[in-house]
């Protein structure tokens, strides 16, 4: 369970956001089918507006045999980690079943061009050269984090947005914890909840407020403290932080 500190107005994402949210970031994930089961590092993910999901994995990755010419009917597990060195790293897990398979490659540049339209990731830029684009028709999603497991429609799921600082949170995160561990504990101290004991460490971060892990010596405990208001850019996040920490922004 995470606690949510009782503030005003406190909003979190949608099951279906954060699963989005997980596709958005580089994590691990697994291609399970009846035959195999291969492990991606760091796959490049996006979702299409019919709700299709595309991967770039490297060209002569095993996964590609195995879907061939065809299809390939598969689940794939993605591993939502914290991009911070914590006990225990897994944040959550998502689950898409459905079939996957290979695109010409006029026909993958032309999705990727779709999606630089609205996303402007330069991964997508290695496409083609040592990249090979796979396309996942969902029918089944399932997210899976200490706040429930859910069974999404895959339309709910396509129609849901990713965090808009998904890519942004794993260097923040890091600086915010290597470089600024008394914001950290000014948190904490300033929530005007008692909280269980333990170091705090930076576990998460979307436009709605900031995640922390307790770790302490009766185990890991999550906290959520929301924003007063939904952050709109990396400045209003580090703002909002900084305020609810009590501390000069100047500083920091």
């Amino acid at each position: 369970m995470v606690l949510l500190l009782p503030y005003p107005n406190s909003l979190t994402p949608s099951p279906a956001e954060r699963a989005r949210s997980v596709l958005s970031r580089p994590n691990p994930a697994t291609v399970t089918s009846a035959e195999v089961s291969l492990h991606l590092t760091g796959a490049v993910c996006h979702t299409t507006f019919e709700g299709e999901v595309t991967l770039l994995v490297p060209d002569q990755h095993r996964v590609l045999a195995e879907i061939g010419e065809g299809s390939l009917e598969a689940t794939v597990e993605f591993t939502d980690t914290a991009p911070v060195d914590l006990r225990d790293p897994t944040r959550s897990l998502l689950w898409i079943s459905g079939d996957l398979s290979v695109p010409p490659l006029s026909e993958a540049r032309d999705r990727a061009l779709s999606v630089l339209a609205d996303d402007a990731d330069e991964r997508l830029l290695d496409l083609g050269h040592g990249r090979t684009m796979v396309v996942m028709n969902p029918h089944l999603v399932v997210h899976s984090d200490q706040e429930g497991c859910h069974l999404l429609h895959p339309e709910e799921f396509t129609d849901a947005a990713a965090d808009p600082f998904g890519r942004w949170e794993g260097p923040w995160l890091r600086h915010l914890e290597e470089d600024h561990p008394d914001v950290l504990w000014a948190l904490v101290t300033r929530c005007g909840t008692q909280l269980p004991p333990g170091r705090p460490r930076p576990l998460g971060v979307d436009r709605h407020g900031l995640r922390l892990r307790l770790e302490g010596p009766d185990g890991d405990h999550d906290v959520r403290i929301p924003f007063r208001r939904p952050a709109r850019t990396p400045h209003d996040v580090a703002h909002e932080v900084q305020e609810m920490a009590g501390l000069d922004q100047r500083q920091h």
